[in-house]
């Protein structure tokens, strides 16, 4: 059996980077689906404000996949 090669920590770092991602994407859905388009614009305001443009464009595409 062939061994897969060691990932990079460039690697893992966007690994962990896509999977946050889709974590706070499922997060929004959730607070969509619970309490609505109101909450869920202000939970998203709220997490924009901690987060940098290419987190940001990483939750988009998440989210995008859970429709």
């Amino acid at each position: 059996m062939p061994s897969r090669p060691i990932p990079t920590p460039e690697e893992l770092s966007a690994a962990a980077d896509r999977q946050r991602a889709g974590i706070d994407a499922l997060t929004l859905q959730t607070t969509h689906s619970l309490h609505g388009p109101g909450a869920t614009a202000q939970h998203a305001q709220e997490m924009a404000a901690n987060r940098t443009p290419e987190e940001l464009q990483l939750i988009r595409d998440a989210a995008a996949r859970l429709r």
